[in-house]
């Protein structure tokens, strides 16, 4: 598992562990074990406390936002000095890749178009795992920066539904030595 993932995957494990222990806390708290029990409950001192579990709750999920915004896998996500640049341009059923060839272990920034319609550029590995997808627009450039660690060839296709012929949009990027 890489390291984003383990942070990820770190991060929503203890929001989800602490909600938990919450839940149970709460839960315990409200149901009487004892049959013979009269309702003592003081609702005024209950309402009272209903703004600080709501503000609570709110900081635990702003924390989850903050700890994996810098996680979002789009945008200028390197330095742009030494940088390997890709042209992409996607076309009536065709992806026009420039150069078709790039090193692993350097960040690559792809500059994405499109000449006709909207496409999805997809970047797909041997194991068939999405590895990012952006979207191809017309009269606009979309960027992206990702680092290939494998050498070996990905397969390009589109997701976004272009016409009659996109089951057949598909492309290839060689990451060699």
């Amino acid at each position: 598992m890489n390291p984003t993932a383990l942070t990820i995957l770190i991060a929503y494990s203890a929001v989800s562990v602490l909600a938990l222990i919450v839940l149970l806390w709460v839960w315990k708290s409200t149901h009487s074990f004892d049959a013979d029990r009269e309702d003592t409950a003081d609702t005024e001192k209950l309402a009272h406390g209903e703004k600080p579990w709501f503000m609570f709750a709110v900081v635990c999920l702003a924390i989850l936002g903050l700890a994996t915004l810098a996680f979002i896998p789009y945008g200028d996500n390197a330095a742009a000095e030494g940088q390997q640049q890709v042209s992409v341009d996607g076309r009536q059923f065709a992806w026009v890749i420039n150069p078709g060839t790039i090193k692993p272990d350097i960040p690559v920034r792809f500059e994405v178009t499109a000449a006709d319609v909207n496409h999805g550029f997809a970047v797909y590995n041997d194991d068939n795992i999405l590895l990012f997808q952006i979207q191809a627009v017309p009269k606009s450039t979309s960027h992206i920066v990702y680092t290939f660690k494998e050498p070996g060839r990905y397969q390009v296709v589109c997701l976004e539904f272009c016409g009659v012929d996109h089951h057949n949009m598909i492309g290839a990027l060689q990451v060699s030595e």
